[in-house]
């Protein structure tokens, strides 16, 4: 079955500090989870580009390829969600507010992982709900987004970035075969020495070159 690797085109995180929200996301963010200091918090974000996924494709598993570039606390537990409970929202125009609830909304693909207490590159296996949310997004919006949080929003936050080691969406998927023509559609197959098929019209009898 095919598989593509997709780049993330945007990223970042928002910080809260009980009061504001402010959302940084540009080429020089990283995607931050946990609390830097006491009283904030940050939560991270992701987007991804599905252009190159086939139309009508089947995905049939998904992965998420992260580098973190700073460990979280020896208590951090990471959580990977859609973002906006679909990954249909687009967290580049999102009000830092919006973003910040969007990044923990719905149930999270991956649930308390202490992945994050260390650095280095993580595979994460998304379960079948990503397959079918990442269909959906590539019919409604054609991109797909992910959300990172630290379950309680109070460990010592871990930092992920993707200037030492691209974050990558990995899709496998299957396509629709192509059905071939079947006889008495008004075409026959005639084979010529050792050229290839050639599909000529069918009157009735074979026609000869």
């Amino acid at each position: 079955m095919p598989t593509i690797q997709i780049a993330q085109n945007y990223r970042g995180y928002v910080r809260f500090d009980g009061t504001n929200y402010v959302k940084s996301g540009d080429a020089a963010v990283e995607v931050r989870l946990g609390a830097p200091l006491k009283g904030q918090v940050d939560r991270g974000f992701e987007r991804f580009p599905l252009a190159s996924l086939p139309a009508g494709a089947t995905v049939t598993l998904v992965r998420a390829r992260i580098y973190v570039s700073l460990a979280g606390g020896a208590a951090h537990l990471g959580d990977i969600h859609p973002y906006g409970s679909n990954g249909q929202p687009n967290p580049e125009t999102d009000d830092a507010a919006t973003c910040y609830t969007n990044t923990a909304a719905g149930t999270p693909y991956i649930d308390d992982t202490i992945e994050f207490r260390t650095v280095g590159t993580k595979w994460f296996s998304l379960p079948a709900q990503a397959c079918t949310d990442v269909m959906a997004a590539k019919t409604a919006v054609n991109r797909f987004s992910l959300g990172f949080h630290e379950e309680g929003d109070n460990d010592a936050e871990a930092s992920c970035d993707p200037t030492i080691q691209d974050h990558l969406l990995e899709i496998t998927y299957t396509v629709p075969a192509v059905a071939r023509p079947a006889f008495g559609d008004g075409f026959t197959w005639v084979q010529l020495l050792n050229l290839k098929s050639l599909r000529l019209p069918y009157f009735g009898s074979v026609r000869c070159l």
